[in-house]
């Protein structure tokens, strides 16, 4: 049975590069004041911002006649701008201890490991019963919501919100960005042949 391919030409004002470059604009204006407001580190995301967004459009004038393709890359760049933005949090508020080097070397693992294991990860997420990997994705998943619905509770009921537990969360979705970003490398003909 042949499969069906979306493959379609995107348009520039379609390439929701306007979109990105205000998401990452936006969050990282926000994360450069967690734990306290730093101009360095809003530079620093600014300039993180910018290479994205250059990017996203060197992917689009590659990509544009394949949307499935160019989205998923899109979705990457994204991803990955993001679990920066998201971590540095960590180090900013753990400066100088054991929990630093500790998230540094998470970071580190998180960052390249994933891209050993992207097929079986992608596997693991498009049927998540037939495989071990997609079994505890099912089960991490839903603890990980929980878990940050009751962290931000307690956070806003606090009379003094604290920068260390927004920071953990960040740092956590730091990690599932990095943990599900190699899937979106992977060709969407590769993808059809991972389904079967």
């Amino acid at each position: 049975m042949k499969t069906v391919t979306f493959k379609k030409k995107v348009p520039l004002k379609e390439s929701r590069i306007d979109i990105i470059a205000f998401l990452l604009i936006m969050m990282g204006a926000l994360c450069s004041v967690l734990p306290d407001g730093s101009w360095f580190l809003f530079g620093l995301n600014m300039t993180i911002a910018i290479i994205a967004c250059i990017t996203s459009f060197i992917l689009w004038r590659f990509n544009r006649n394949d949307s499935v393709r160019y989205f998923s890359l899109n979705a990457y760049v994204l991803l990955v701008a993001l679990a920066i933005y998201f971590a540095i949090s960590l180090f900013r508020v753990f400066t100088g201890t054991i929990v630093f080097w500790a998230g540094m070397l998470v970071i580190i693992v998180m960052a390249s490991v994933p891209y050993l294991f992207a097929e079986n990860i992608a596997s693991g997420v498009k049927n998540p019963t037939r495989t071990a990997l997609g079994r505890v994705y099912m089960v991490t998943v839903p603890l990980i919501i929980t878990f940050s619905s009751i962290l931000f509770t307690n956070v806003r009921a606090s009379d003094k919100p604290s920068a260390v537990p927004i920071a953990i969360f960040l740092y956590v979705g730091a990690l599932f960005f990095l943990f599900i970003a190699p899937i979106l490398l992977i060709t969407p003909e590769r993808m059809e042949e991972l389904e079967k």
